[in-house]
């Protein structure tokens, strides 16, 4: 996913939890003011295909056959990457994040080193409550690819939020900033650095996963 894409999803994702921030008992995630109300970047959805099952499919191949197919690719080989990742994307974005996990895992287990693939494994473990976890799986990609922005982003959201590290979080955002010094994202970062710095950006409650 490149930088301008990502940067434009975070930016239509704030403008979506500002709005129905206004509306009472309709959401499951907590929303906070601010960047630090964003949750932290979850996998894409599997090819924009809806999970609902009861979805029409549109001249095309419907979610629930694309499902049948890859569980098929997997009885045959358990290591088809495509397959155990559709899987796991499928399942985080049902919620059911201990399945994920362990195709996501599997699929860490055929190619270990890719760093889509972990960071959306710490995406997992933060819904799962187990920060620590996501923490450690974020740390180890930015060591091997230091320039994962999205690793960089969701990394600033849990040092925030969960964990109360502000000074890490901030540092951790002026390195995804010095990458794209131009972009909106980055500006809004940039408030959000200075505002941990004068020590008006704090988090004081966890946030409350979807999976609680």
């Amino acid at each position: 996913m490149s930088w301008n894409g990502f940067s434009g999803n975070l930016l239509l994702l704030l403008s979506f939890f500002l709005l129905i921030a206004c509306q009472k008992g309709e959401r499951a995630v907590e929303v906070r003011e601010g960047l630090s109300a964003l949750p932290v970047a979850s996998p894409a959805p599997v090819q924009s295909a809806p999970i609902a099952p009861h979805a029409p499919p549109r001249g095309g191949v419907s979610f629930m056959e694309k499902l049948e197919g890859f569980k098929k690719k997997l009885a045959k080989d358990p290591k088809d990457i495509e397959a155990l990742i559709f899987m796991a994307n499928a399942n985080f974005d049902i919620q059911r994040f201990e399945r994920a996990q362990k195709f996501y895992l599997r699929a860490l287990e055929v190619d270990p080193n890719n760093p889509h693939i972990r960071t959306d494994l710490a995406s997992t473990y933060r819904h799962m409550g187990n920060s620590d976890k996501a923490i450690d799986e974020l740390d180890h990609v930015i060591n091997e690819h230091p320039n994962h922005e999205i690793a960089l982003y969701n990394l600033g959201i849990i040092l925030l939020n969960d964990k109360e590290d502000g000074a890490r979080a901030a540092k951790t955002w002026e390195r995804l900033v010095k990458l794209n010094p131009h972009d909106p994202l980055s500006d809004e970062l940039r408030k959000k650095i200075s505002e941990i710095k004068e020590g008006k950006l704090k988090k004081v409650e966890p946030e409350n996963h979807p999976s609680q």
